[in-house]
């Protein structure tokens, strides 16, 4: 059977596994799911966004399935917008934010409270008031699988890297007292989490092909004038500077 969607990998999942209610079958699937994506920032899931900030504009609110950028750029100057700073940075270099002239950095600010994007991730522009165009990448957020989900394109064989995954859980399932797992077995899920990292490893080969990771690596950072913190963390502390 090809797993080409979300229904036929839970199907197959209780082919092996008919002891698992069909709920726990489309669990394990969205587990295994939920694990792949965290393996790596997926080249499929790179999102793009284009704004252009005037002078009433001092927040950029991301789209929903936003997870974190990759980069942001200013193609007008080609330089490199920062996206690391903090409201404690600039606090500290411009607490009355009056610095002014085009964009160089993006803040991570407190959420929207713009009803029709409550909860949505936000950015201050950093000088604002500026009407420079900024290109933006991100990593999108996927949403959990359902049964309207059809895998292609990179993923054309993720459904049987995900049936691998989901049989891993499977195998480590006892079932009910009255009602026993006969596909619980730890070698069985043992060598079948093996087949799923090595899924997850030749997707992610099949990715890099695909979305190179070079974006941009040429242009400098533009200066966006915030002094980092002098405060020192336990990371930085060596046995050499106690003496």
């Amino acid at each position: 059977m090809a797993d080409t969607d979300f229904g036929s990998c839970w199907r197959t999942v209780r082919l092996y596994c008919p002891a698992a209610p069909t709920f726990l079958a489309r669990e394990w699937v969205n587990a295994a799911w939920k694990q792949l994506l965290s393996a790596r920032h997926w080249g499929f899931l790179r999102g793009e966004l284009t704004v252009s900030p005037t002078a009433a504009d001092q927040y950029l609110t991301t789209p929903a399935d936003f997870g974190s950028w990759k980069v942001v750029v200013d193609p007008s100057r080609q330089v490199k917008i920062s996206f690391t700073k903090s409201l404690d940075d600039l606090a500290t270099s411009d607490p009355g934010l009056t610095t002014s002239g085009p964009v160089t950095a993006l803040v991570a600010a407190t959420p929207s409270t713009d009803p029709a994007t409550l909860g949505y991730t936000r950015y201050l522009y950093y000088p604002s008031g500026s009407s420079s165009t900024l290109r933006c990448v991100y990593h999108r957020r996927a949403p959990r699988l359902d049964d309207t989900t059809v895998f292609g394109g990179v993923m054309d064989s993720a459904g049987e890297v995900l049936v691998a995954g989901a049989l891993a859980q499977a195998a480590l399932w006892p079932g009910t007292p009255d009602r026993p797992n006969p596909y619980f077995n730890a070698g069985v899920a043992q060598a079948k989490t093996a087949e799923f990292k090595y899924g997850v490893q030749m997707l992610s080969l099949r990715d890099d092909e695909q979305y190179p990771d070079d974006l941009w690596d040429s242009w400098n950072e533009a200066d966006c004038g915030c002094q980092q913190s002098a405060d020192l963390r336990a990371s930085d502390y060596s046995p050499a500077a106690g003496y």
